[in-house]
């Protein structure tokens, strides 16, 4: 089983930005309740945060 796609950045990209973006737009189109949609808005707000978080370097 080749497990390398998922250490890659594009992984990375994929499941903290566009994964919660579609269930974002979807939860949106089903009218789904405030308490889904604030949970994705802060999944992807929390990926944000991690994505930029400065990184120390030895």
């Amino acid at each position: 089983m080749n497990l390398e796609f998922t250490s890659s950045k594009w992984f990375l990209l994929l499941v903290t930005i566009i994964l919660p973006l579609i269930l974002l737009l979807v939860a949106a189109a089903l009218n789904a309740g405030i308490c889904i949609i604030m949970i994705i808005l802060f999944w992807i707000a929390a990926a944000f945060l991690i994505l930029y978080m400065p990184r120390n370097e030895d």
